[in-house]
């Protein structure tokens, strides 16, 4: 099993922007890796633990953040097998 830490970021985005974005991801494993401090911010942090290999990671991510709001930056780093 793999673990992924994923940040997702938008251009000039809104609180609305993020909550849509935890409602998306939380359907497919994606947890939040930092919580919601109230702060404003333009990226968010979540980690998935998964049996695809990295490439099916960004896919999946970005494809989700798409249906969000259009062009998001997405960096995905694997930090552990297990």
């Amino acid at each position: 099993m793999n673990t992924y830490r994923i940040r997702i970021a938008f251009r000039n985005p809104s609180g609305l922007t993020f909550r849509q974005l935890d409602e998306v991801l939380t359907q497919h494993r994606f947890h939040r890796a930092q919580p919601c401090d109230g702060l404003f911010r333009y990226s968010c942090e979540y980690q998935l633990e998964s049996e695809e290999d990295l490439c099916r990671v960004c896919e999946l991510a970005y494809s989700q953040a798409c249906q969000v709001r259009g062009c998001p930056l997405i960096l995905v780093e694997k930090t552990s097998q297990k």
